[in-house]
């Protein structure tokens, strides 16, 4: 298990909390995954597993002791969780998004996380870029979101019935709450915290291209086609019990 030693963890009594690189698929599928990693395949390309430096003072882990991760780590949470339960994971992120990981340790941490997470109890917290200098400090979308009625990989947001119609499945009706925390005037990038409860597929690209601006890189939601990573990271999580 070669990358064990570079893969940024983190634990606590309940939680592992690990980091994903872009371009890398978070669970099991066609494509060689993080858990795959984790068990103990192996990858041809470069992928690196560090954690940009730009990003270390927006990390919100408070209740987290920095770890190495072992393979007798690794075996615990196969033998506890196996792979249908995907080794104890809590939370996907899109293959173009960079970020932590959340694993429960037992049973009772999975559960309690999931119920508290259906309750709307669980704050998850991203930095994301944006090509934009906003008026306000903080604001909040609520932009309803739906399922593409034929592309599999595609939200929509709903502004109106005809939008309905674009859609298929039911209406999730989700907040994505963003505090603007810097603006480089010389290349007009803003970098966002953004926080969200209940949490939809692709829902802060989503929404932040609804209202104009995606994404930095979201060559899915964005206006033009963008070279580069997608300018998106997982960076914390806080339970509200």
């Amino acid at each position: 298990m070669d990358f064990l030693s570079k893969i940024i963890c983190y634990h606590n009594d309940d939680f592992y909390v690990m980091w994903k690189p872009n371009a890398l698929p978070t669970t099991f599928g066609k494509e060689i995954c993080f858990l795959d990693i984790l068990l103990g395949k192996k990858i041809t390309k470069d992928t690196d597993f560090s954690l940009p430096k730009f990003l270390i003072p927006y990390i919100d882990l408070p209740d987290f002791t920095p770890c190495t991760l072992q393979e007798s780590s690794i075996k615990h949470q196969f033998d506890v969780f196996g792979k249908e339960q995907e080794l104890g994971l809590l939370n996907r992120l899109d293959n173009e998004t960079a970020g932590f990981l959340y694993f429960a340790k037992t049973q009772e941490a999975f559960d309690r996380y999931r119920q508290l997470q259906a309750q709307g109890k669980v704050h998850k917290w991203y930095i994301a870029q944006i090509q934009w200098t906003p008026n306000e400090s903080a604001f909040e979308i609520n932009i309803p979101i739906m399922h593409h009625k034929h592309k599999q990989d595609r939200m929509i947001f709903v502004r109106s019935p005809k939008d309905e119609l674009k859609g298929r499945s039911k209406i999730h009706h989700s907040s994505t709450i963003v505090k603007v925390l810097h603006t480089d005037k010389k290349t007009d990038i803003s970098t966002l915290l953004v926080g969200i409860y209940k949490w939809v597929r692709h829902q802060i690209r989503v929404h932040l291209a609804g209202i104009g601006y995606p994404v930095v890189g979201d060559t899915l939601y964005g206006k033009d086609v963008q070279t580069g990573n997608l300018c998106l990271w997982s960076v914390g999580f806080q339970i509200h019990d």
